[in-house]
């Protein structure tokens, strides 16, 4: 149902802008998108506008009071360097683009509430001009990270630029992290500047709500493995050594592959062609809520990105993690930490045997008897925000903590 115009008391109502750089995979956005979804649910009258440069800006079913914009999208060449994805362009030219998008956005849509993803001050700093108007126009803001960016060192230089520093210290109300530090905790494995380390709220793992109308697949004799590599924009490699396990011989379960809407065609083309000469595989290119099919699984096999692996936590599913270890080494380390904790496998370099024989063990494993950090946190972002618009939100006091 579409909304009617705004009235007055509408117009004076939360506008919330989310920013989420968005360069590799689509897990700022989706994350993005599950903040912005418990924002407006929660907050009376709340809006939401995410300001995002992921190629699959479109790809997500559209709700109620939330609108996309897409910024021009880059991506990382062989180095990891950024590079414009798609225009004929300069770097500096398509990032001074993206400062400019982001700072008309602002000044049209006059947000009372800033949330940045991630980067703190934007890809390449092209968040600084927003952040700058931020203060002395009442905009409230919120940095929001995951628990895990990357190796310390990396982190350590990356977060050394003055501009970042000062950032850091002056232009946010609160400093949320999205994890638990019982498995990771960046107040002591990263060098946050001087006195922002005290200022850190861990809000537990962001998770998509369960889904109102329970999914389940059709009952059946077999087991069913779901596969997954978030994006598929580096996970072909992954899809191609489980389909050579399987084609070691006959195995006992079904197989749902999620390529990803970022594969490149014609290895989707390939892979969906092997796949289609085994038995009991089915190939679909995405799924916009994994939490869906996660429901029917008895196994998955995934990439070990941020929100897949807190999904994967919420659904109780045994899981066999492919971390990703460059660019960046923080999905190395969330699968090992993981591992550690009992809540998952982690195989680093997967051979399609040993892939095949995770799989199996997947399959005969009791429930993880690790204990689960918590994965209630868009109701802890909830209460901050409420706090911070002086609102009032019924929500778990616990889900926070300093």
């Amino acid at each position: 149902m579409r909304r009617s115009p705004a009235s007055s008391s509408e117009a004076s109502a939360p506008r919330i802008l989310l920013y989420s750089h968005d360069s590799f995979g689509i897990g700022h956005l989706s994350r993005s998108l599950t903040i912005a979804r418990f924002l407006v649910d929660s907050l009376p009258g709340a809006s939401a506008v995410i300001a995002t440069g992921s190629p699959c800006a479109t790809r997500f079913p559209a709700t109620d009071g939330i609108d996309v914009v897409k910024l021009p999208s880059v991506s990382k060449d062989g180095t990891g360097r950024y590079v414009p994805r798609s225009l004929p362009l300069a770097l500096d030219a398509v990032i001074a683009m993206r400062r400019s998008l982001l700072l008309e956005l602002y000044r049209a849509y006059r947000p009372h509430l800033l949330v940045v993803d991630h980067k703190v001050t934007g890809l390449a700093g092209e968040l600084l001009p927003v952040l700058r108007a931020a203060r002395p126009n009442g905009t409230r803001t919120i940095l929001g990270l995951r628990d895990i960016i990357d190796a310390p060192s990396s982190v350590a230089s990356e977060w050394r630029h003055a501009e970042v520093q000062r950032s850091f210290t002056e232009d946010f109300d609160r400093i949320c992290i999205y994890g638990w530090p019982t498995v990771f905790d960046p107040r002591v494995e990263y060098a946050l500047p001087e006195g922002v380390a005290e200022r850190v709220e861990f809000t537990g793992y962001v998770v998509r709500p369960r889904i109102a109308r329970p999914w389940k697949a059709l009952p059946g004799p077999r087991p069913r493995v779901v596969v997954t590599v978030g994006g598929g924009e580096d996970g072909a490699k992954h899809l191609e050594t489980y389909l050579a396990g399987l084609e070691l011989g006959q195995v006992e379960w079904d197989t749902t592959l999620v390529s990803g809407p970022l594969l490149e065609t014609r290895e989707a083309r390939r892979i969906e062609r092997r796949a289609r000469q085994i038995e009991h595989v089915d190939v679909r290119p995405f799924h916009s809520e994994l939490p869906r099919v996660l429901q029917g699984a008895s196994a998955v096999v995934s990439m070990a990105g941020y929100n897949t692996a807190a999904e994967i936590l919420s659904s109780h599913v045994p899981s066999v993690l492919l971390p990703r270890v460059w660019p960046r080494a923080e999905q190395l380390i969330r699968a090992e930490r993981l591992q550690r904790r009992g809540l998952a496998q982690c195989l680093r370099s997967p051979t399609p045997g040993t892939l095949r024989a995770s799989v199996e063990r997947a399959l005969v494993a009791e429930p993880a008897r690790g204990e689960r950090p918590p994965l209630d946190g868009t109701a802890a972002i909830t209460r901050v925000a409420s706090e911070l618009l002086g609102m009032e939100t019924p929500v778990r006091e616990e889900a926070c903590v300093q």
